[in-house]
Formats: structure tokens, sequence, C-alpha cells
């Protein structure tokens, strides 16, 4: 997890397959411990990245198109902007933020890189209970092989502390 630009959280993920039922504890390594083989059996078995499995966060397709994103982006960006506004948040600090997010949305409509996105919403916005943000998983090629990077605006994050 790393904070680029100290406005959007990036979260690297990666393929995984698993069994219904099965829990997988951080660090472990199926393949090391024999748990990657079939045994023939019926299992349910979900394959996906990890961090879209862990929060059951479903894809959605409409976004595909970069005019429906940029309404959506318009609109998510200007209720940000009113909550920061709302909450006192300095004008030198909202400025900074709309000149920042304008400059990364336009990166992410450049076509070379807007093809490599996918967008998900949580389970409660998919039945239409709730809000949130749309999450943005960019597809990287890196070493070893083509890399999923999910990032959400910090802005429109609720922070608890434990």
């Amino acid at each position: 997890m790393k904070l680029v630009d100290g406005l959007i959280w990036e979260f690297k993920g990666r393929q995984v397959v698993r069994k219904e039922g099965e829990i997988v504890l951080a660090g472990a390594n199926a393949s090391q411990e024999g748990e990657d083989m079939d045994e023939g059996t019926e299992e349910h078995v979900e394959r996906g990245i990890d961090f879209v499995l862990n929060h059951r966060l479903q894809e959605m397709n409409v976004y595909e198109d970069k005019k429906m994103f940029q309404g959506y982006i318009k609109d998510f960006m200007k209720k940000i902007i009113e909550h920061m506004q709302k909450n006192g948040k300095p004008e030198d600090e909202v400025n900074d933020f709309k000149k920042k997010i304008q400059a990364w949305v336009m990166s992410l409509l450049k076509p070379d890189r807007f093809k490599k996105l996918a967008f998900f919403i949580g389970e409660k916005m998919a039945e239409g209970q709730g809000e949130g943000q749309v999450a943005i998983v960019e597809y990287r090629d890196e070493d070893e092989g083509e890399v999923p990077y999910l990032m959400l605006v910090k802005e429109a994050l609720h922070e608890e502390k434990y």
C-alpha cells in the first residue's frame, strides 16, 4: 500500500485461486504446503484478484465507456470538494486537491491507460444500498506479468482508528 502524491491510495494485488471454505493466512504459500494440487474433488473454486475476492467487489462494466466514466468522476469529485469545504479544509488545500485530481483523471483517460482499467463497487452499492467510490483497478505490466493495482481517492475515504 502506498500513497501517491498525497492523493491516491494504491494497493498491489495478485491473482489467486481459492477453494470454498478455505482460510488463507497472510504469507501462506499453497504450493510449498501441497495445497495447490488438484485432488479431483468437485469443490467450488474462486479465481480472481485477492482484494476483489476479500471485499466481495462487483465489477462495473458500464464505466468502460469513457463518457460514462467522465460523468461519474465529475459528479464524484464535486461531492468530495463540497465535503472538504463543508468540513473546513483550507481553500489552498481544496485548490491543490482540484489541480492534482484533475491531472490524475486526465492521465486515466489517456487511451493506452484507460483500456487497462477495470471498475468495481462494493456489495451494498451493487444492491442499490448505500454510497461509495468506485474502486479503479489498473493492470500494469511488470516483471512478474500483468499486476492489478487498486486505486482509491484518499479524500473520499473515512479513516478509522483502533
